[in-house]
């Protein structure tokens, strides 16, 4: 249940703080799906106490992967970052941003025995470099849509997971 409150509110910053970059209607409609979609995740995790399901022990190093991958994924976002602002795009962040939170999920799912990480880890991964994409090639909004969408989605999994149980 922790670790679902945690992704919760995760996904929940995602959304709050990159939906003001978006055009008006995709702010508003962003506020409306991720206040649905908080609110039966909430009751599936704190009403119905679902989650995520462990399928096998947590590795004996998993304390210690957990940790790598936060660490893997705060020098990623130092390094992204200078990238971002050595091109001269650095308002693509945000997409960075979600690149690296869904890379540092997907080593979970073995080091706590729960499949559910490479799901969420490999969907927000891939939203936010399609973000990084879009936004050198198309469009600097792509950054925050991914963004947003990303937590839309961690807020929309986690909720799924848990309705499972």
């Amino acid at each position: 249940m922790i670790g679902s409150v945690i992704g919760l509110v995760g996904g929940t910053v995602f959304v709050l703080v990159n939906r003001g970059e978006l055009p008006q209607a995709w702010s508003t409609a962003a506020l409306i799906a991720w206040v649905v979609l908080l609110l039966v995740a909430a009751w599936a995790v704190l009403v119905r106490r679902g989650g995520a399901r462990q399928t096998s022990a947590p590795h004996p190093r998993a304390g210690l992967i957990y940790g790598l991958s936060v660490l893997g994924m705060l020098v990623f976002f130092i390094g992204g970052s200078a990238l971002l602002r050595a091109g001269g795009v650095p308002e693509l962040g945000p997409a960075l941003i979600a690149l690296g939170v869904g890379l540092h999920f997907i080593p979970f799912a073995r080091a706590f025995g729960v499949p559910f990480f490479f799901g969420l880890g490999g969907a927000v991964s891939v939203v936010g470099g399609l973000g990084l994409v879009l936004g050198l090639v198309w469009t600097p909004v792509a950054a925050p849509a991914a963004a947003v969408l990303a937590g839309l989605l961690m807020v929309a999994l986690i909720g799924t997971a848990a309705t499972r149980r």
